[in-house]
């Protein structure tokens, strides 16, 4: 991530790291990210000076999770996207209603720990994505249609645009993979001992400093390739693990214990369109939601869904961008409740 001083989420991220209001891993992560490009450590410098002058000054900006909470109560509630409706006739019980207001949360940069930044290199714009909480999944969907959910501490970066040959990112952290296929562009995960290369799959990597490379494969196949020692590869089937030990590939049978129900517990989604977001809920909740109106399909949410049942999900996508939903046997579909 390239820290901008005219960016006021970069500049607030700097003050909350300056003032020591971050917890560990949220410092760990940020001295980790800043450190990607050599012009940050120029302004964080830049910014201590500063801020060491201005010390004694009272009214120096402080990071307030509430005090962004009650700002945006305050928008959703003059964008309408939460309406003012009598509770006699409203079918939502005001339970549900607080429960929905909740969930439905713009993500602050500086209180929540997640992180969207975009870094020039090469000329190839690269888009990173940190996620400090100890609590959320990030999910982002990629241009290409696959879908990365991020576990806590996790980095991962990603090209705006993918060159013609393949699709590279990089990871540090744990993520699960569902990758859309296309045999045309192998999809190349980078960590920090390994390549991942593959087609069209589902799987979970973890590439923690401390706890070196793992990775299961649920569905399809991939690749694994030391960094250091590219003759040593190996394929991995769905069902197999393959850990890195003392610089070698070790691959042993894996069965599906539950352990990457971690990715479906608390979602989160910034500013991702409601198509990709209703894309994600059937992958992982097995339902048929559709919403064939393209203007309504495009509108771009940002939310929270904390354990939720399917029902609950959509009356929160209708009641928060005033749409219907319309039950035929086993499908739901999604359309724009205005007058026409």
């Amino acid at each position: 991530m390239k820290l901008d001083e005219k960016n006021i989420q970069h500049v607030e991220l700097i003050a909350k790291y300056l003032s020591n209001e971050m917890d560990e891993n949220e410092r760990a992560n940020f001295e980790i990210d800043a450190a990607l490009d050599p012009a940050n450590a120029a302004l964080i410098t830049e910014m201590k000076r500063e801020w060491n002058m201005l010390n004694n000054f009272e009214h120096k900006k402080k990071v307030d999770a509430n005090k962004a909470w009650d700002k945006l109560s305050s928008r959703l509630e003059t964008e309408k996207l939460i309406p003012n409706k009598e509770p006699s006739k409203s079918r939502f019980s005001t339970r549900l209603l607080l429960s929905y207001a909740a969930i439905l949360i713009a993500i602050v940069a500086t209180a929540s720990g997640i992180l969207w930044g975009i870094n020039g290199k090469d000329n190839t714009q690269m888009v990173s994505v940190l996620n400090a909480n100890n609590e959320n999944t990030v999910v982002q969907t990629l241009a290409d249609g696959s879908i990365i959910y991020l576990n806590s501490n996790t980095t991962f970066a990603y090209p705006q645009q993918f060159a013609n040959n393949e699709r590279k990112v990089t990871l540090k952290g744990e993520a699960f993979f569902d990758i859309a296929r296309n045999p045309e562009k192998p999809f190349i995960i980078e960590t920090a001992d390994a390549y991942v290369q593959v087609l069209g799959t589902a799987f979970n990597i973890k590439s923690y400093a401390q706890n070196g490379f793992e990775l299961v494969v649920e569905r399809g196949k991939v690749r694994v390739t030391l960094k250091n020692n590219p003759s040593i590869s190996e394929v991995v089937v769905a069902g197999e693990r393959m850990d890195i030990s003392q610089n070698q590939l070790q691959k042993s049978h894996w069965t599906n214990d539950g352990s990457l129900a971690w990715r479906v517990g608390k979602m989160q989604f910034k500013d991702e369109t409601l198509q990709n977001i209703v894309t994600v809920i059937n992958r992982n909740y097995n339902t048929s939601i559709t919403i064939p109106e393209h203007e309504v399909a495009s509108r771009r949410m940002t939310v929270t869904f904390d354990k939720n049942s399917v029902n609950d999900i959509v009356e929160l996508v209708c009641l928060s961008m005033n749409l219907k939903a319309d039950r035929q046997g086993a499908q739901t579909i999604l359309s724009s409740n205005e007058a026409k």
